[in-house]
């Protein structure tokens, strides 16, 4: 049987005698790719959360790090991959995902509302004139950058990083850095479209305060009766991933609204009350044959806020400010 030393669940294997590499702990077959001048491999994810979710990762066991190569080696994966998009979550706590201690991407063969938003700002950056650049109207503020040159667009995204990092702006809640280091990153996700690489760069940061600890730009208090955990990579494009406790949770709310009981008194409803007896009182049509219906829609209303929450740069008057200055500041 195949035996080999692993770190993590992401630990894989080079090609042995029979041709094949494969994950250190479960023996399952994996696919090799050079990305750069490392070897990587990609397999499809056990989650499944969307056609052809795949896991690609590093053979050096270690941590996460969003930089110049991580760039170069998603448009790498994009060249031998057309037909997937690729990403990667943020390298920073609460605001990347939930495996920062091995170096990994995900993609696949699917197509989330954010490829779909529009750019609703375009700009010019000083010395990138083959990359094509502008803010999409999406929750999270992402820069989309557009080339047909790989090594353009990886120096455009470059000088992104480089900026957005040291970037600070007191009047928006932005530190990108202090005496509990840094807080500011990037979660990059690229795809091929129409001859052309296309890089979606969403501006993220991680910093806390005694109101919110566990971040400013995370969901609020009010919708961590939904939502609580980290917004990583698919959730940032707009897929939302709930904690498997809604599923009894949100029945018992839908029962209860249906009976005419109060939510106070069960632990499976209590933390949903303000929000449900909102909800009850927009929805006088509720009735057995579309409850579901209406939480599930619902639910998305609350997932669409949490999104809005992560979004350093806000969609409203002193935002829109707050973003014309960096974008001056990328210029």
């Amino acid at each position: 049987s195949f035996a080999a030393p692993t770190t993590c669940d992401l630990c894989w294997e080079p090609s042995g005698k029979d041709g094949l590499a494969r994950l250190g702990r479960s023996g399952a077959p994996v696919t090799e790719v050079f990305l750069g001048d490392e070897p990587w491999a990609w397999w499809f994810s056990p989650y499944g959360y969307f056609p052809e979710h795949l896991i690609v990762a590093s053979h050096e066991h270690r941590p996460m790090a969003i930089g110049h190569d991580t760039i170069a080696r998603l448009l790498d994966f994009s060249d031998a991959y057309p037909q997937w998009f690729i990403g990667s979550n943020a390298d920073l706590p609460i605001v990347g995902g939930s495996l920062l201690g091995h170096d990994h991407f995900q993609g696949g063969h699917y197509v989330f509302p954010m490829q779909q938003a529009r750019t609703a700002i375009g700009f010019e950056m000083a010395g990138h004139p083959k990359v094509t650049c502008g803010i999409i109207k999406w929750p999270v503020t992402v820069i989309r950058l557009q080339s047909d040159d790989a090594a353009s667009l990886v120096a455009a995204a470059d000088h992104v990083l480089e900026v957005w990092r040291a970037y600070s702006d007191t009047s928006v809640g932005i530190v990108a850095r202090d005496e509990e280091g840094q807080h500011s990153t990037v979660t990059p996700i690229a795809r091929t479209r129409s001859g052309n690489y296309e890089l979606d760069l969403a501006l993220r940061n991680n910093r806390t305060t005694d109101e919110r600890p566990l971040g400013i730009f995370h969901p609020a208090p009010a919708l961590q009766h939904i939502k609580k955990e980290n917004i990583g990579l698919i959730e940032v494009m707009g897929m939302a991933i709930l904690p498997p406790r809604l599923q009894r949770e949100l029945a018992s709310v839908g029962e209860k609204m249906l009976a005419g009981e109060d939510f106070e008194d069960d632990e499976l409803t209590a933390p949903h009350a303000p929000w449900a007896r909102d909800v009850l009182a927009r929805h006088h049509e509720l009735a057995p044959e579309n409850a579901e219906d209406i939480l599930k829609e619902e639910v998305g209303i609350v997932f669409s806020k949490v999104l809005e929450d992560c979004g350093v740069f806000k969609w409203d008057v002193e935002g829109r400010q707050a973003l014309n200055r960096f974008i001056d500041a990328l210029q």
